[in-house]
């Protein structure tokens, strides 16, 4: 174009600048503007510009060729300029997009050379485009995941695109985060692999969010277990028929609750004052003594559960062996507002070491090991009531031996079982002689002291499988599971010489001393139910009161009874 401008006469060339002021809008304007611009400028030219004016068809036919062929030239440079402007728009508007992601986005080379790096690769990994453009991509390969690294990028060269996939990165400041990976290749016109593209999204907040909620589910499994556990549990102490099967049923659900541990249970003792050892589960542990004081524990004193997790920080309570366990828990038995005694968990040392059982959060266990310890307690709490209630139906209230309904009961039972061994039972029946007289000369107040110190003389001759029993008023019943009448009258002459020769002492007064009478009556000689042992032994007993003090032996009814005052 310039060497036209040079070529044709002065008034050709106004009119080729014109073509090139049309060019020059054409690049800048687009195609529609460049059209435009380039026929109305060849029309200025040609009309108005250049004296003298004459139209289009009347020009120099060189003129009209170049004309043509600079339109044709300004609508070509026109169409270019167009592409090139659209092009550059195309990869402004995508580097805007690289530029603003919330993901890094990354593009490598096929030898892993960083060749781009976005602002969100800056936030996440740490490092300014300046540093990581350039340098390989393994600034952000924690060592351990550099094979893992190579083995996607085979994949990628190959031509596979790889989505979302889970792995961790290291940034600037040596952290570790977790990302999802995305790795596509870079293909070149002719559809080869000249690099690859990396997107990654950090996940770290998710990664935990994810952690936090598996860890919520698998405690909210463990506490349903718990509970599942603790209602068997409820459901077995509920039927135990006495505290050694209440104490064997909690050692077994405590292994449960917490595998692997150890434990021990404490009950209170008959004098009230120390904890006696009941029951040890687990580890062998040497302790100082089967009894503890409420002093030598922590959770007795405060009456709540005590948990040491760190020994060397928490406070040890004295009953602990030495060196103290690893982990250990003291829960107070307690039911209305009496403490009944003390379950004592620990981990061992062994335990510990075997990986059998980890240490389990404070309030994972706190509570479980509470409500066992509450459950046990009103257990045991349950059965004492029962048993006060039991013994105030079956025992007499003023002596504590057995009443006439029990020995009732009682000599049914071994009855039936003198029948299926084959073995022999006798009947003791104990009277006080002349106990009313006793009670007109010193008062029925001094009765019930005499009757009470009696029945308590008379226990220390008793074994702990006779049955004791009040008869009714002055008559007292002893039922000799095992014994033949020979065995029965040692016995009944054994409590009527302690009786005589126990002196009595009533509001600083000395009392005559009573003289008690028996009768005898054995099984199956005397009879065969409990109506004929009974009605033999009264009439052995009434017999032997007789002023002559004789020793009768009956026919018929009662085979053979002896009396003996």
């Amino acid at each position: 174009m310039l060497l036209t401008l040079l070529v044709p006469p002065l008034h050709d060339q106004f009119k080729f600048l014109m073509f090139a002021v049309a060019v020059a809008i054409s690049a800048a304007g687009g195609v529609w503007p460049g059209i435009f611009a380039t026929a109305a400028s060849a029309a200025l030219a040609d009309y108005f510009v250049l004296p003298p004016v004459h139209t289009l068809i009347g020009s120099d036919p060189g003129d009209l060729t170049r004309l043509v062929l600079f339109c044709g030239f300004s609508l070509a440079v026109t169409w270019i300029a167009d592409r090139f402007r659209r092009y550059d728009e195309t990869i402004r508007i995508a580097a805007a997009v690289v530029e603003s992601s919330a993901d890094s986005i990354v593009r490598q080379d096929l030898e892993g050379t960083i060749l781009s790096w976005n602002r969100a690769a800056e936030v996440i990994y740490g490092y300014p485009a300046r540093e990581a453009i350039g340098r390989p991509v393994n600034l952000t390969i924690p060592p351990g995941r550099v094979e893992e690294m190579q083995q996607l990028l085979a994949r990628v060269r190959k031509g596979d695109s790889i989505c979302s996939h889970e792995t961790v990165r290291m940034r600037k400041d040596g952290s570790i985060i977790d990302v999802a990976l995305t790795l596509s290749p870079v293909e070149d016109r002719k559809g080869r692999v000249v690099g690859v593209s990396s997107i990654s999204r950090e996940i770290s907040a998710h990664k935990r969010a994810e952690e936090a909620l598996r860890n919520s589910l698998t405690i909210l499994e463990r506490q349903a277990n718990h509970l599942k556990l603790l209602a068997e549990m409820g459901e077995m102490l509920q039927v135990s028929a006495n505290a050694t099967d209440a104490y064997a049923v909690t050692a077994r659900f405590a292994q449960k609750l917490l595998p692997g541990s150890s434990g021990s249970l404490f009950v209170q003792s008959a004098t009230r004052g120390t904890l006696e050892l009941a029951l040890r589960w687990g580890e062998p542990v040497e302790s100082k003594s089967d009894f503890l004081a409420n002093d030598d524990c922590w959770g007795l004193r405060t009456g709540r559960v005590h948990l040491v997790e760190v020994p060397e920080l928490g406070l040890l309570c004295s009953h602990l062996p030495k060196p103290a366990p690893s982990w250990l828990i003291c829960a107070p038995m307690i039911a209305r507002g009496e403490t009944l005694g003390l379950l004592h968990m620990w981990i061992g040392a062994a335990a510990q070491a075997a990986k059998d059982a980890p240490i389990p959060h404070s309030l994972d266990l706190t509570w479980p090991v509470r409500t066992m310890a509450e459950r046990l307690a009103l257990t045991l709490s349950d059965m004492r009531l029962r048993e006060a209630l039991r013994a105030e139906s079956i025992c007499d209230p003023l002596t504590g031996w057995y009443n006439r309904r029990h020995m009732e009961e009682a000599l049914e039972r071994d009855i039936c079982r003198a029948n299926r061994s084959g073995r022999p039972l006798s009947l003791l029946m104990l009277d006080i002689d002349n106990f009313k007289d006793f009670n007109d000369a010193f008062g029925h107040e001094a009765g019930d002291v005499a009757l009470q110190s009696m029945c308590r003389m008379l226990k220390s001759l008793i074994r702990s499988e006779d049955v004791a029993c009040r008869y009714g008023g002055d008559e007292f019943v002893l039922i000799l599971p095992e014994s033949s009448a020979e065995f029965a009258l040692q016995r009944g002459e054994e409590m009527r010489i302690a009786v005589g020769q126990t002196a009595l002492q009533y509001q600083s007064r000395w009392l005559k001393p009573m003289t008690l009478s028996y009768g005898i009556a054995t099984f199956p000689e005397d009879g065969r139910t409990s109506h004929d042992l009974l009605r033999a032994a009264d009439f052995a007993l009434l017999r032997g009161k007789r002023p002559e003090r004789e020793r009768t032996r009956l026919r018929g009814e009662a085979s053979e009874s002896s009396a003996k005052v």
